[in-house]
């Protein structure tokens, strides 16, 4: 399970939260897809992570395998502790299923009708208010829209801006590594299982573990 700054909050075992993780997921996947053949996919800015300034130029691939990770550690029966890296990954991914679900009500049905976990909840225009405040129960702040701010600082203005949001040691350089990586990490389609069904593991894992991409060791 996912917890908050103590053992008492957690990111709820929730239908709710499973389709926040899966639609952020299938969506990201499908653009991957289709711009798979562009010539300069690189210079194409997309996924749920484009929700988090930061964050936005992450490349979608490892934008996959962050959301991945932290849904394994969300299903474990242990206790994980999120950093604001794992924060900014389930604002993220809920904003994302809400905009889906607001603006492709359709896909977002497909998608979960064909789900490896049926949901009993009701989808409707209450849904993206809905997965916000599922967001808030677990995490209180957005301290993480704020984090790009911060190369615009003076060092000495930016380390004191840090202490007044009291980022952790090795929050901000964490954040920062994961715009340096272009690779999934080997576990990245196990981690998957539960949020996409087996074949829509095998069928997009082309897109994670392609021979093109590698995979980091």
């Amino acid at each position: 399970m996912l917890t908050g700054c103590d053992d008492e909050v957690q990111l709820a075992q929730s239908d709710l939260t499973y389709v926040g993780f899966r639609l952020a997921a299938l969506d990201t996947l499908c653009q991957m897809d289709i711009c798979q053949d562009f010539d300069d996919e690189d210079d194409v800015i997309f996924g749920y992570l484009v929700e988090v300034p930061f964050l936005a130029q992450v490349a979608p691939v490892v934008q996959v395998d962050l959301l991945a990770d932290v849904w394994r550690r969300h299903r474990d029966v242990a206790l994980h502790e999120a950093s604001l890296l794992d924060a900014a990954v389930v604002y993220a991914a809920f904003n994302t299923a809400g905009r889906v679900i607001s603006d492709e009500p359709k896909i977002a049905r497909l998608w979960l009708k064909a789900g490896p976990q049926q949901v009993r909840c009701k989808l409707g225009s209450r849904a993206h208010p809905s997965l916000r405040n599922l967001f808030f129960k677990f995490w209180d702040d957005v301290d993480f829209l704020s984090v790009d701010e911060l190369q615009e600082l003076t060092p000495e203005h930016a380390r004191a801006v840090r202490e007044m949001m009291r980022l952790q040691d090795g929050e901000f350089e964490q954040m920062e590594e994961v715009l340096m990586r272009c690779r999934a990490f080997p576990a990245v389609l196990t981690n998957l299982e539960g949020v996409l069904t087996g074949a829509e593991i095998e069928g997009y894992g082309r897109l994670l573990v392609d021979e093109r991409r590698g995979l980091d060791r």
